[in-house]
């Protein structure tokens, strides 16, 4: 099948995915019928397990390209969403998080839209190898799960607020509890951060062999690095100190927008200036 009829179809699948879910958040607690909330979960998790088949399958013909993988803004846009949402959906098979859908859904939808509009050449790496290969994987894996993190941190601001305000709005009673959600952040990060980790020092060891030069600081080497003191800071405040709420949400926040910034966002600049 092609990505003409794949993205399109993945997209509708995931759409239909996140109006269940809200189906499921709106519903009454306690209801007993046919159309339970927990059977629009259920439900929903079916369908982006295939809609994140048929993702997985437009990455493929994206961002392999001869075997070799294409660094293309529009192909890693696919190729990050597609597994971001995979780690997110098989974490939902042990841990009560999958309402989380609601957020990383819509935003998996943007990739694929921004993906099929964005226009740009094939891009493959210069020396490809095992090791090369090991780092790409690795640092998708660390953003993967920071950028999770994030969603994650965004709905426990939202948790917590309402909570403050002794309001009971549907979506909060369909969340996990306030200290469960705390210690799923706390988790996603530090796994983020380990992965991050293991990046950076991988990116540093084979360089030569990765890029074909001795290691070099860029800007995106600067913005990762920054990123990845933001969270050690984090990790090192929470478990020496005992950092919690909106100050470990600020934290991961920015921690995982110098990271965006450290890829997306000069891939976006250098491609847009490549296109003028």
């Amino acid at each position: 099948m092609s990505n003409s009829l794949l993205i399109p179809a993945a997209i509708g699948l995931y759409l239909t995915s996140t109006v269940l879910i809200a189906m499921c958040i709106r519903a009454e607690p306690g209801t007993n019928n046919n159309n339970t909330p927990s059977n629009h979960i259920r439900w929903a998790s079916l369908i982006a397990f295939i809609a994140l088949a048929l993702h997985l399958m437009s990455a493929y013909n994206i961002s392999f390209v001869g075997g070799a993988l294409n660094f293309s803004l529009a192909s890693m846009a696919v190729l990050v969403s597609g597994i971001v949402t995979g780690i997110f959906l098989l974490g939902g098979l042990a841990m009560a998080i999958r309402r989380l859908g609601i957020l990383v859904f819509p935003i998996t939808i943007l990739c694929l839209v921004f993906s099929a509009l964005w226009a740009d050449e094939v891009v493959i790496a210069p020396h490809p190898s095992l090791a090369f290969n090991a780092h790409i994987l690795i640092s998708l894996s660390a953003y993967a799960l920071l950028a999770i993190a994030s969603i994650q941190a965004l709905l426990y601001v939202f948790q917590e607020r309402q909570i403050k305000k002794r309001t009971k709005p549907t979506m909060l009673m369909a969340l996990p509890p306030l200290q469960t959600m705390e210690m799923l952040l706390f988790r996603l990060v530090a796994y983020g951060f380990a992965f991050l980790s293991m990046a950076l020092i991988s990116g540093v060891i084979f360089s030569q062999e990765i890029f074909g030069h001795a290691f070099v600081f860029k800007h995106h080497t600067i913005l990762a690095v920054m990123g990845w003191l933001v969270f050690a800071i984090l990790l090192y405040k929470r478990y020496r100190h005992g950092l919690r709420g909106t100050q470990a949400v600020a934290w991961t926040i920015g921690g995982f927008l110098l990271i965006q910034l450290g890829y997306f966002g000069t891939k976006i600049v250098s491609e847009s200036l490549a296109l003028q």
